[in-house]
């Protein structure tokens, strides 16, 4: 089920409650992905809400996903270069349509700077809204993060058809 939300670029004092929000997303809405330890590894603690600010004026696009009394409940961004580093909703929007909401918005936002080609390493469960939305798995990374062995999925998808043209699709290939 869907829920009513207003989608806006990032502001300052959003910081905290983003930084609070990736850690429980990966805390508590990981778990049904990753062992305790490996979602200990990936968030030990509450990242610093002013990395957050400096990633927002870092020359990504960081879009918030607020309720009507514009708490954060998801966030995303879109890299200059197509890469979307951070797609986070709050455990309990998991599965109600808000991150695809915010990734549909990063996706248009591609589109009208022309990139050609979006590109993630996904968890497991960001692999799954990903590929709903067209993104192609490429290969599965395992990697330690500290001293824990986790894993994660390079994927992308192509905005361009084969004459260049921006439109949506699969990017298709060998491999």
């Amino acid at each position: 089920m869907s829920v009513a939300t207003t989608i806006r670029p990032f502001r300052p004092g959003d910081a905290g409650a983003l930084a609070a929000l990736f850690h429980a997303a990966v805390r508590q809405g990981a778990l049904g992905d990753y062992r305790p330890e490996q979602v200990v590894a990936w968030s030990p603690s509450p990242p610093d809400p002013a990395a957050f600010a400096a990633r927002a004026i870092d020359g990504r696009l960081v879009l918030v996903a607020v309720d009507a009394r514009d708490r954060p409940l998801a966030y995303g961004d879109l890299e200059p270069s197509g890469h979307i580093d951070h797609l986070y909703c709050r455990p309990d929007m998991i599965g109600r349509g808000v991150a695809s909401a915010i990734y549909d918005r990063l996706e248009a936002a591609a589109r009208g700077r022309g990139l050609v080609r979006l590109f993630v390493e996904a968890s497991e469960a960001a692999r799954r809204l990903f590929a709903a939305k067209g993104f192609v798995a490429l290969e599965r990374r395992d990697f330690m993060l500290r001293g824990v062995t986790i894993h994660n999925y390079r994927m992308e998808k192509s905005l361009a058809d084969d004459d260049g043209a921006t439109k949506g699709g699969v990017l298709r290939g060998d491999g």
